[in-house]
C-alpha cells in the first residue's frame, strides 16, 4: 500500500532528518567548549526551520539567514545537513512570500552577507559573486515558481467550477425527473378523490368537504410544482418519455451486452414495489456503473447485483478490468457525481473503488423505508 505524505508532513520528516545529521556532524567536528555548544545549538534551529518554512516563510528565512552569518563569526558549522536546511529556507522566502517580505528577504540576505567582508577587497569581491549568483537564483525561482502556481491556482479553479456545475445540471435533472413522477402519483390522488366526492350521498357532507380539500389542495400543488420545476425543463428529445424504473433494468442489460459488453445481472430477495424515487434513482445507479464499465472495463465481465432487504435495497455493479485511475476515485468524475447526489437524497450509502481483484466496485444501499 503506497502511503502519500503531505507536503507539510514531508518537511516535517525533512526536518528531522536534518537535524539528526547536523547534530552528528557537529558532534565529530573538532571542536569543544561553548563553540560546540554554539554551533549544536544553531544547527539544530536551522535544521528544525524545515518543518515551519511553509507556514512561516518569512520568519524562516530571516532567522536562518541571520544566524548563520552571525554564527559564521565565531565557529564554522559543517556543510551538508545545516546547508540542505539553507536552500530550504532560502526557497521557502523566494516562493511562498509576498512580494514585499521578498524584496525585504533579498535586501535582509544582502547586507548580512555583505557586512562582515566591508574592509576586505578580495572576500568583498568573492562574496559579491556569490551574493549576485544566489540573489539571481532567487528572483528565478519566485518568477518562474509564482507562474506554476498561478496556472496550477487557475486550473484548480477550472476543475472545480467544472464539478459545481455537474453537481447543479445533476439536481436540475433528478428534479425533472422526480416532478414527472410525483405529478403523476398527485394527478391520480386528485382524480381518485373528485371521483369519490360526486358519488357521495348528501348526507356525507364532512366527508365530502374533506375530499373536496384534497382535490383543492393537489392541483395547487401540480400548479406550483410545474412553476417550480417548469425552468429546469430543457429541450432534450427524451424530456417527455416515461421514467425508468428498476423493472428496466434487464432490458439496459441486455442492450449493453448487444453493444459487446458481457454483464451478469443477479437479483438477490423478493422483488417487491418501491417508492418511485428509489426505483428511478437505483435504475439510474445501475445505468451509470454499466456506463463506467463500458467505458473502463476494458470488454471484461461485469456483474450487476440487486439485492431486495427487508429496509433497503443494495446495488452493486462491479468489473474486472484494469479501468482507470480516476475511476477509482468517487467524485472523478462527473457520472459518480449524480450518483452521490441521489444516494444523498435518500440518506443512502455510497461506496466506489478498486475491488480486491483489481476491477472496479460501485455499491450502493438506499434506505426503503
Amino acid at each position: 500500500m503506497r502511503v502519500r505524505l503531505s507536503p507539510e508532513r514531508l518537511d516535517t520528516v525533512l526536518a528531522a532528518a536534518l537535524f539528526v545529521v547536523a547534530e552528528v556532524q557537529v558532534a565529530f567536528n573538532d571542536v569543544s567548549g561553548w563553540a560546540a555548544v554554539s554551533e549544536a545549538v544553531v544547527a539544530g534551529i536551522v535544521t528544525a526551520s524545515v518543518a515551519v518554512r511553509r507556514r512561516w516563510p518569512a520568519a524562516v528565512g530571516f532567522v536562518v539567514q541571520g544566524l548563520l552569518v552571525l554564527e559564521g563569526r565565531f565557529a564554522t558549522l559543517p556543510a551538508g545537513a545545516v546547508t540542505a536546511a539553507w536552500f530550504c529556507a532560502l526557497y521557502a522566502l523566494a516562493v511562498w512570500t509576498t512580494w514585499r517580505w521578498f524584496l525585504a528577504g533579498l535586501a535582509w540576505f544582502v547586507l548580512t552577507d555583505m557586512l562582515p567582508t566591508l574592509g576586505d577587497t578580495v572576500a568583498v569581491r568573492e562574496i559579491g559573486n556569490f551574493t549576485a549568483v544566489v540573489v539571481l537564483v532567487m528572483v528565478f525561482l519566485r518568477v518562474l515558481v509564482g507562474r506554476r502556481d498561478r496556472q496550477l491556482q487557475v486550473a484548480e479553479r477550472e476543475r472545480d467550477l467544472a464539478r459545481r456545475e455537474a453537481v447543479v445540471e445533476e439536481r436540475a435533472r433528478i428534479a425533472r425527473e422526480l416532478h414527472d413522477a410525483i405529478a403523476h402519483h398527485v394527478s391520480v390522488i386528485v382524480v381518485q378523490a373528485g371521483a369519490e366526492r360526486r358519488v357521495l350521498d348528501p348526507a356525507q357532507e364532512s366527508t365530502r368537504e374533506v375530499l373536496s380539500t384534497i382535490e383543492r389542495v393537489g392541483r395547487g400543488a401540480l400548479t406550483e410544482m410545474r412553476r417550480l420545476v417548469g425552468m429546469l425543463r430543457t429541450d432534450q428529445p427524451d424530456a417527455l418519455l416515461p421514467q425508468p424504473s428498476i423493472a428496466d433494468v434487464p432490458t439496459l442489460v441486455a442492450q449493453l451486452r448487444d453493444a459487446g459488453l458481457p454483464v451478469d445481472l443477479r437479483i438477490d430477495g423478493e422483488p417487491r414495489e418501491l417508492p418511485v424515487g428509489i426505483e428511478l434513482s437505483a435504475y439510474r445507479v445501475v445505468q451509470e456503473g454499466l456506463t463506467n464499465a463500458l467505458k473502463h472495463a476494458d470488454g471484461t465481465k461485469v456483474a450487476v447485483r440487486i439485492g431486495y432487504g427487508p429496509r433497503s435495497l443494495e446495488l452493486e455493479i462491479t468489473d474486472h478490468g484494469s479501468g482507470a485511475e480516476s475511476a477509482a476515485v468517487p467524485g472523478g468524475g462527473h457520472g459518480l457525481v449524480g450518483i452521490r447526489e441521489r444516494v444523498a437524497l435518500y440518506g443512502g450509502e455510497l461506496e466506489a473503488g478498486r475491488a480486491a481483484d483489481g476491477g472496479f466496485r460501485l455499491r450502493v444501499l438506499l434506505p426503503t423505508r
